[in-house]
Formats: C-alpha cells, sequence, structure tokens
C-alpha cells in the first residue's frame, strides 16, 4: 500500500543556509500511518538533494530511493511503446485507436492503426495518451520501502545544494561620521519552495569537499532609521548565526533581501595610501567595529558600497566599493574605494653608497595635494635586511622588521617633501678556527 506525503503536510520547517552554496532542511510532516502502508512517497523535496546526509526520525526504512523521472513528453511516450495511444484529429476531434511502434528524434512517432492495420508517420494530429504510466512523477520525491509503522509524523534532515547567501552592505558618508546597512541576499535554486519557514544564516567557512559558488547581484537599500534588523545573531561553534526574527517563504529560483545590520553615526578617518606599484593615491575609509563606536556585531564577508550625498541637490551619488572579509568585533574595517584625483606624488631612490660595510639608501618623496583642504598621507616603503634609520624628516613607524610607514599631514593646494635614509649591514663575519 502507497502513501503520499507532500508540503501540505508540512507541521514545520526550518532552513539553515551557508555561505558555500549548500543548505540544510529540516522538516517535519503528517503522514498518519497505520501500519499497513508498505511504501512512502515523500515528495516536494529539493531537487539538489544530497541523499547520503538524510536523517529520518519516524520511520523503520527498508530501503529508499531519490525518484527524479519527472515527466516530459519524451519519456511519456516512450512508456507506452507497444501500448495503445489515440490520435485526435485536430479539427474535428475524432480519435483513432493506435499502438505505438517507436519514438524517434524530435518527438516524431510511428503507430499502427489497429483497425486498418496502417502505419501513421509523423501524422498531423495529437497523440492522447489514457493515463500518467506507473514509475513517472511530476514532482522530485524520495521514495521508502517501509516496515511496519504507525508513526503521526515524520522528522526529516538532509543537506542540498541550490542554496547561498552573501551579506552586502551599504554606507553613507557623512561629515565626519557614516551611516552602515547590512543585508543578507538569500538565494534559493535547489528546486523546492520553502513555506512559512523558520531560516538561519551560518557565517563562516564551513569545510565542504566539493564548493560551489554563487555570483548575486546586489541589490541594496540606504539606512535611513535605526530600526531594528530582522536577524538575531549570535556566536555559534566557530561561526557565527543569523536567526531571521519571522519565518518566511522561500521560493524556488527566489532571492531574497533580509535587513541584518544598521549603524548610525559612526566615526570614520579618511586618509590617502600611497600605491607605489600604480603611482596612485588610494582613497581610504577606516572605522572600527566595536560598540562604542555604534558597532560592535560579528560582520560577515560581503561587498561594501559607499555613497556621498552632493550638497547641491542632496542625491546620494556613489563613490565607489570594497570587499571585506568576516570581521569580528573590535575590530577595524580599511576600504579601497577609489583613487583620488588631486593627490599625486612622485617617489625616487636619490642616492646609494657603502660606508664601512653599511650601504646608504636615500629616498625622496613629494606629495602635491592639489585640495582646497588638508590630506592625511600614508605611505609605505620596505628595507631588506638589518637596517637602521640615520635620518628622516618626518615621524615614522616601524610596521614590521622591514616595513616602514610615513604619515604626513600636507596643507590645502601645497606639497610636501618627505626624505629619509637608512643603512643596511652589509658587513661580512669571518670566523678563525684555532
Amino acid at each position: 500500500m502507497k502513501k503520499i506525503s507532500t508540503a501540505t503536510d508540512t507541521k514545520d520547517i526550518s532552513l539553515t543556509i551557508y555561505n558555500g552554496g549548500f543548505g540544510a532542511v529540516k522538516e517535519t510532516r503528517v503522514v498518519s500511518l497505520t501500519g499497513a502502508e508498505t511504501e512512502l512517497i515523500f515528495a516536494d523535496v529539493a531537487q539538489q538533494i544530497e541523499t547520503d546526509s538524510l536523517l529520518v526520525q519516524g520511520l523503520n526504512i527498508l530501503e529508499f530511493n531519490y525518484d527524479y523521472d519527472l515527466v516530459d513528453r519524451d519519456k511519456l511516450l516512450k512508456k507506452y511503446i507497444d501500448k495503445e495511444v489515440y490520435l485526435k484529429d485536430r479539427k474535428t476531434g475524432e480519435k483513432k485507436s493506435c499502438r505505438l511502434l517507436s519514438v524517434e528524434s524530435a518527438g516524431r512517432c510511428v503507430l499502427e492503426d489497429n483497425v486498418t492495420k496502417e502505419i501513421y508517420i509523423d501524422a498531423q494530429a495529437e497523440i492522447v495518451l489514457p493515463s500518467l504510466p506507473s514509475g513517472l512523477i511530476v514532482k522530485p520525491a524520495l521514495v521508502w520501502k517501509i516496515g511496519k509503522s504507525t508513526s503521526e509524523y515524520v522528522k526529516v534532515s538532509y543537506l542540498s545544494k541550490g542554496f547561498n547567501w552573501n551579506a552586502n552592505y551599504v554606507v553613507e558618508i557623512l561629515e565626519k561620521t557614516l551611516n552602515i546597512a547590512g543585508w543578507a541576499e538569500i538565494e534559493n535554486q535547489s528546486g523546492a519552495t520553502f513555506e512559512n519557514a523558520k531560516i538561519k544564516l551560518i557565517a563562516g567557512d564551513v569545510n565542504r569537499i566539493q564548493d560551489d559558488t554563487y555570483d548575486i547581484e546586489e541589490r541594496m537599500y540606504i539606512c535611513e532609521s535605526s530600526a531594528a534588523p530582522q536577524a538575531e545573531e549570535k556566536a555559534f561553534f566557530d561561526y557565527h548565526m543569523y536567526t531571521l526574527v519571522n519565518p518566511a517563504t522561500l521560493k524556488d529560483n527566489q532571492t531574497k533581501q533580509i535587513n541584518i545590520l544598521n549603524g548610525l553615526s559612526i566615526p570614520y578617518k579618511k586618509y590617502y595610501k600611497l600605491n607605489m606599484s600604480e603611482e596612485k593615491a588610494n582613497v581610504i575609509i577606516e572605522f572600527t567595529n566595536k560598540k562604542e563606536c555604534g558597532l560592535g556585531y560579528a560582520i560577515p564577508k560581503g561587498k561594501i558600497k559607499l555613497y556621498k550625498a552632493d550638497e547641491a541637490d542632496n542625491s546620494l551619488e556613489f563613490i565607489g566599493e570594497d570587499s571585506i572579509g568576516h570581521t569580528p568585533k573590535d575590530e577595524d574595517i580599511k576600504l579601497t574605494i577609489g583613487n583620488a584625483f588631486d593627490i599625486t606624488f612622485d617617489f625616487n631612490e636619490v642616492d646609494r653608497k657603502k660606508i664601512n660595510g653599511f650601504e646608504h639608501y636615500k629616498y625622496e618623496c613629494i606629495i602635491k595635494n592639489h585640495k582646497e583642504e588638508a590630506a592625511e598621507v600614508h605611505f609605505e616603503h620596505y628595507a631588506w635586511g638589518i637596517w637602521e634609520m640615520v635620518y628622516a624628516t618626518h615621524e615614522y613607524s616601524k610596521k614590521t622588521s622591514g616595513l616602514i610607514e610615513f604619515s604626513v599631514n600636507v596643507p590645502a593646494d601645497s606639497e610636501v617633501k618627505v626624505e629619509f635614509e637608512y643603512k643596511i649591514d652589509r658587513r661580512t663575519e669571518v670566523i678563525v678556527k684555532k
């Protein structure tokens, strides 16, 4: 005895969606088994289900199959080879009883008239089938052979490809602060629709043997208020979890936007960083992910788009974008949003000499600020080997053993020359053994 369970029997369903292009489906359905059933067809499952991940509670399963032999023209016709079908005249509606002899490419058929025994090839008429052949289903389904069960409910969990989510952010740059809105863009290409599902999002890099990724178009909205985000965040194992506040319907081939983060009046710092390889000055926006600064959240990786209002008409104009990795609270976020038009520089090695086994290197960097306001400019220089600064015209910091960083304030519409010289020990130590 067969019993069919569809999505209409669902009592409870939840989805956990991961960054890596997959998700976990957990579903409870009413089945009301009497013990007489020997086969249960569990329909309306994701087409990209990973059958080796299936967990079932409430059933004594002896064998299961995943049937994806969905109805189409060729499959239907091939099921009726050597069986009775009908030819229906499109004009008169008259039907002729025929035997289907073969199905060729492009759906062409060869039929035999059951009365006259005439053979029809490519007949200009509709082919009518008596019924849907056994073995064909209209939706993907798990088909279970079961032992005697009297369960009221069945709980099913499985992984499926075709799910994905990405975080995207929009930043509005103000005079001294910024506003940020974070959105989770959830995509369902699993081949199934999930009605009123409880949805969780996992931010983190979960190891998978095969990783599928999806490129998703960003559709963002500026944060204009401090409305509560539509997801609650918490630490989960070594990842972070975002649970949607309200159940949501996620249709097949649908992309849904959920607000997960809002921050207002966040202080930021703007400066310029000289890119020696491209001879450009990058525009940098830097802020701190701290509670006292208006944030303090676990921020998932994603793209950040930045906008600034044009004072002439107060319209928001796009000024650049960057991407960030997963960022814990209390960490800095640095965004490179473009190249400055009015900041130029010329960096050169101006002298090199050797004195008492030391190689001396002298550099100068002329930074020009054509803006009508002062500019904070940073640049880095690598010194290879054991080095020591001989002199420098400006303050610098030693970022690593070989990385020097200068931070220079360049007044409006002026230029500043930075000079520095360091020496590297090239002396050779000779050890004489006695």
